[in-house]
């Protein structure tokens, strides 16, 4: 998947899901503070990780059908770009 490019996407989530990013974001702060993140980014690297382990998953289970919509999608990016 291309992660040069980001664009900006708007998401809503339960309170209780918000406060743990959140929390979870507070924490890797307190653990190295030289490098600070949010809650949207762990919650962006989740859904990026997500994508690619259903693309893996995808192709494992269906290499032929897999490679051609790699292939589809790439040449949709170049596209785009």
């Amino acid at each position: 998947m291309n992660k040069t490019k980001s664009v900006p996407m708007m998401i809503s989530l339960p309170k209780e899901v918000r406060d743990k990013l959140r929390i979870m974001a507070a924490e890797q702060n307190m653990k190295n503070p030289d490098q600070v993140t949010s809650g949207a980014t762990i919650a962006k690297n989740f859904i990026l990780e997500g994508i690619d382990r259903d693309e893996h998953m995808k192709m494992a289970l269906s290499p032929d059908d897999a490679i051609d919509n790699t292939l589809a999608n790439n040449n949709r990016e170049e596209d785009t770009m």
